[in-house]
C-alpha cells in the first residue's frame, strides 16, 4: 500500500482513511500504516501454542511470519454477516510488522486532520480509537493501532531505558531543557513522560495534539524577537487530530520567532519517505518509536 499509495505533500495536515468492515460496522485506519491488503487464507496461519486474546496466530507472509490480530475479537464486536473471503490488512509502524483480519474493505479517503474529532471529546473509557470523522453522512471511528499493540506486545510501543543513559544526568544538566511534547495517544504521553521524569527532565509540557501544542508556543514565544531558545525542544507525534506533527514542524519553523525550537519528530511512521518529508519541513531530528534511549541521547546533545 505504502509503495503504490498517493504521496500526501508535506505540512499539508492531510491523510488518507482506508475505510473497513469489521462484522457489518465501518472503521477507519491510517494508510500510511498500511502495507498492503491480502486475501485471508486459514492454510497461511499456524495457531499459537498459547492462546493470546486477540492474536488469531501467525501469518506467513512474503517468506516470513507475523502477528495475525482478529479486530472484531479485539473491539469485541460479534459477527453476525457471512462474508465468502476474509481480508488481511498488513501494517508496518514502530519498526514492527504485524496483520489484521478484517471481513471487507470499503475504499480510501484523503482528509484534513482538522476533520478528525479527537475521541476523548466525544466519548469516554474507549482506547481503541484516536477519534471519528464523517463520511459521506457516517460517523467512521479511526482506529488506534498502537494501542492495540501496546496491550498485545507492550515492548514493541515503549522500549526501556538502559542504565546506563539514567546514569548521565549525574554528568548532563537535564534540567535545563525545556520539552513541549505531543502526542494523542494518552498512553505514550504517560510513558513518555515517566521516563523523561526519571532521566531528570523536568520541565516538561504536553499537550494531545500539534493544534494546542502550537498554540501554547505562540502564546508563549510568538511575539518574542531575537529570544534564546536553544533550550526549547519541540518532540512531535507526527498523526495526530486537530493538526498533525507535520504541519505543527511547518508553521514553527516559517515563524521567525520560533524557527530555532529544536523539533524533534517521534513517530512510528518514521521511514526513508518520512524522513526526507521531516527534512524538507526542517525538523532538526527524526525518530523511531520506541527507540526512547536515542531520545534521550539526542536531548543530552542540546544540554551542552
Amino acid at each position: 500500500m505504502n509503495e503504490q499509495g498517493i504521496l500526501l505533500e508535506s505540512g499539508t495536515n492531510e491523510l488518507e482513511v482506508l475505510v473497513l468492515l469489521v462484522d457489518d460496522q465501518l472503521f477507519g485506519m491510517n494508510v500510511a500504516k498500511v502495507q498492503s491488503i491480502q486475501k485471508f487464507d486459514p492454510e497461511l496461519v499456524t495457531k499459537l501454542p498459547t492462546e493470546i486474546p486477540g492474536v488469531s496466530g501467525m501469518f506467513l507472509y512474503r517468506s516470513k511470519t507475523i502477528p495475525l490480530m482478529d479486530l472484531a475479537q479485539i473491539l469485541e464486536i460479534e459477527l453476525t454477516q457471512e462474508v465468502e473471503r476474509e481480508i488481511i490488512i498488513v501494517t508496518e509502524f514502530n519498526n514492527s510488522v504485524n496483520s489484521f483480519k478484517v471481513q471487507g474493505i470499503k475504499r480510501i479517503y484523503r482528509l484534513s486532520w482538522s476533520e478528525l474529532e479527537p475521541f476523548d471529546e466525544t466519548f469516554e473509557n474507549n482506547d481503541y480509537f484516536i477519534g471519528s470523522v464523517n463520511i459521506e453522512n457516517s460517523q467512521i471511528l479511526i482506529i488506534d493501532l498502537e494501542y492495540i499493540l501496546s496491550k498485545i506486545f507492550p515492548d514493541l510501543i515503549m522500549e526501556d531505558v538502559s542504565e546506563s543513559v539514567i546514569q548521565k544526568q549525574e554528568t548532563v544538566t537535564r534540567d535545563q531543557l525545556e520539552i513541549i511534547f505531543a502526542d494523542d495517544s494518552p498512553t505514550i504521553r504517560k510513558g513518555i513522560r515517566k521516563t523523561l521524569k526519571t532521566a531528570g527532565f523536568k520541565d516538561i509540557s504536553e499537550f494531545k495534539n500539534g493544534e494546542v501544542a502550537l498554540k501554547y508556543i505562540l502564546e508563549k514565544y510568538g511575539d518574542k524577537k531575537e529570544q534564546d531558545l536553544h533550550n526549547v525542544v519541540l518532540i512531535s507525534d507526527i498523526e495526530m487530530p486537530r493538526m498533525d506533527g507535520l504541519t505543527l514542524c511547518k508553521n514553527i519553523n516559517q515563524n521567525q520567532n520560533l524557527k530555532n525550537i529544536y523539533t524533534i519528530m517521534f513517530s512510528s511512521l518514521i521511514n526513508k519517505q518520512m524522513i526526507a518529508k521531516c527534512e524538507n519541513l526542517k525538523a532538526d531530528a527524526c525518530i523511531s518509536k520506541p527507540d526512547t534511549n536515542k531520545l534521550i541521547n539526542l536531548l543530552d546533545a542540546r544540554c551542552q
